[in-house]
């Protein structure tokens, strides 16, 4: 019985596999080699429920916070966020987390986070996690 030519993998192919597979069997392995607790780490992130991945990944302080603002805010408010750099990833997880709330330069809220002492005119507190976090409600008319 003839070879089918779609059987085998070119030479090429196979010499690229026959390389590849080691080295990303060695860059799997050798950070688990330096520190072995990283295993039981990424095993127990596995076996977690999607609400203790998130705080691994946000930090337990900022998890606890974004969970604390979508508690507190109404559905499709919007809101400002002060305390968190411009530039950080922390400020686009704040806004997919609290979606459907949106983002808005005139926000009906402020979300103030780890700014003791942050206050607005024509802004009152409207919820308060702890003395450096806390929501403010704007006052003002929005446009």
């Amino acid at each position: 019985m003839a070879e089918n030519p779609t059987d085998r993998l070119p030479p090429a192919w196979r010499f690229i596999l026959t390389l590849w597979i080691p080295i990303w069997l060695f860059f799997l392995a050798w950070p688990i080699r330096k520190d072995p607790s990283k295993l039981s780490s990424a095993v127990s992130l596995v076996r977690a429920d999607s609400e203790t991945r998130r705080q691994t990944a946000y930090g337990q302080e900022f998890h606890r916070f974004l969970r604390f603002c979508k508690d507190q805010l109404p559905a499709g408010a919007t809101f400002r966020l002060v305390g968190v750099d411009y530039a950080s990833i922390d400020k686009v997880r704040a806004f997919y987390f609290l979606y459907p709330n949106v983002v808005a330069e005139h926000a009906q809220f402020i979300l103030v986070y780890q700014t003791p002492g942050y206050r607005e005119d024509d802004a009152h507190l409207y919820a308060l996690l702890n003395s450096g976090s806390f929501i403010l409600k704007s006052s003002t008319e929005i446009p």
